[in-house]
């Protein structure tokens, strides 16, 4: 279901792990990426969450996760310190933990760029994410 708070996409690519829990490599002994699995809450059609029977929330699993733009900002305070990030970016209510200093490939309506997770809140009905652009 589209919901214009949340047009745009991320995915977030990870170290792929065989059976054995070790990297998978390719020939020249590079790391093999893959596309990490988010479990992405679901939603009725008044954009209130769903819940199971036994209270849990429903979810899917799924590879790319809507996002909008929330703010721009210039620093996030936290118990006095302050976290420098970019962009708040608000997505769906993400049931798998997003940690500090993930990559995600960001696409919006002009171009894909890298943002460094720099703090993942989840609320009730959505999550939100403070990114810093990867810059080369």
């Amino acid at each position: 279901m589209y919901n214009p708070r949340w047009p745009h996409t991320f995915r977030i690519k990870g170290e792929s792990l065989d059976a054995n829990g070790l990297p998978v490599t390719d020939e020249n002994g590079n790391p093999v990426e893959a596309e990490v699995t988010l479990k992405k809450c679901i939603y009725d059609s008044q954009w209130n969450p769903r819940f199971n029977s036994d209270g849990s929330h429903a979810y899917e699993e799924v590879t790319v996760m809507p996002w909008g733009y929330r703010t721009s900002t210039g620093g996030l305070k936290e118990a006095g310190d302050v976290i420098v990030a970019d962009y708040k970016i608000s997505t769906p209510k993400c049931l798998t933990e997003i940690p500090t200093g993930t990559i995600l490939e960001l696409t919006d309506d002009t171009h894909t760029f890298l943002g460094k997770v720099m703090k993942a809140t989840t609320y009730n009905w959505g999550t939100n994410i403070w990114i810093d652009n990867v810059k080369n």
